[in-house]
């Protein structure tokens, strides 16, 4: 479990309150589901975890017509299509823990966990079906469709310390931002908002979401980063093979190339050697080098805030790149 919750900003007390009322209408839905899949599903639903992504919606959709009622099912749709590809993420990287639990398909079987995934899918078009408006449904399906062009993308770039910057962003833009972005773009959607600021907040969810996956894989490869903060081993993708921006740029650094060689063809590594290259990663600029380009991003995403109107908005969306600044590894 991270460190940090939104809920804990003071200064979005609605925000801590309506995502109390977000948790209860996702446990209403397990209990409703009866039998293993209710099982299954709150196991990775009701884990925990940051609720970013809803968050984002709420703070996007704050105007004078704000209804938590009348949002409940889109910002649960968000955070259901988020777990789906979760369940989906764990099977492709044969993760054994998430959120510090085990997952889906270490507990059962990978075909549980596909339709377990499946269902939470199909699911998060129902609840955006009772809107009856054809915008967010389009760009729902439009993210989802990224999400699942994303998985494809790792699978196919897995191992391969070769490959370049530009493919690591369009990997992460489809896996991580297009959820951030379509978060933020039914909130303004919903409440009516602009096409000015309609834009504006997906573009702010854009790079929000860039900085965010960013400092994800920055953590995962610190060695002073803790197991309890990130509720994951340091190293966990080096063990699933997935190549991420730090490793991508130390591969950039002679030494650590020569180091790294001759693990290239290895069909997995040993704890031993996942230390010896998060060490050798340490002794070189990259962490740096990479905790740049999180602020570059962050930079991006807060100089957009001034052109997005409300003044609670504004608030809430400078909250979440304080958050993202104070989580940065």
């Amino acid at each position: 479990m991270t460190k940090y919750l939104i809920s804990d900003f003071s200064n979005l007390s609605f925000l801590s309150a309506d995502l109390k009322k977000l948790e209860d209408f996702l446990k209403e839905f397990t209990k409703g589901l009866g039998g293993i899949l209710s099982k299954t599903v709150r196991n990775t639903l009701i884990a925990g975890g940051k609720r970013i992504r809803p968050s984002l919606f709420l703070i996007c959709a704050r105007n004078e017509k704000y209804n938590i009622d009348y949002l409940l099912p889109a910002a649960a749709s968000i955070e259901i299509i988020h777990t789906a590809s979760l369940i989906h993420d764990d099977i492709i990287d044969k993760s054994s823990f998430r959120r510090g639990k085990n997952t889906i398909h270490y507990l059962y079987n990978k075909d549980t966990a596909k339709f377990v995934g499946d269902y939470l899918f199909t699911h998060t078009f129902s609840l955006l079906n009772s809107y009856s408006n054809s915008r967010i449904l389009e760009e729902m399906s439009n993210a989802a469709q990224l999400l699942v062009k994303g998985e494809f993308d790792q699978l196919k770039t897995k191992k391969n310390f070769y490959q370049t910057e530009q493919v690591y962003f369009e990997k992460i833009y489809e896996k991580t931002s297009s959820l951030f972005k379509v978060s933020c773009a039914l909130g303004g959607i919903l409440s009516e908002s602009s096409e000015n600021d309609i834009e504006n907040m997906k573009k702010f969810g854009e790079y929000i979401g860039i900085s965010f996956q960013i400092n994800d894989d920055l953590i995962d490869v610190n060695m002073n980063s803790s197991k309890d903060r990130i509720g994951k081993p340091v190293g966990n993708d080096l063990r699933q093979g997935n190549i991420t921006l730090p490793l991508i740029y130390g591969f950039r650094d002679p030494k650590f190339r020569n180091m790294i060689k001759p693990f290239l063809k290895k069909e997995s590594f040993s704890e031993d050697e996942i230390e010896k290259i998060l060490f050798s990663l340490s002794k070189t600029k990259v962490l740096e080098i990479t905790r740049q380009k999180v602020y570059f991003y962050l930079t991006k995403a807060q100089q957009l805030i001034e052109s997005i109107s409300g003044s609670e908005r504004k608030e809430g969306l400078k909250s979440i790149c304080d958050y993202i600044m104070q989580i940065t590894n």
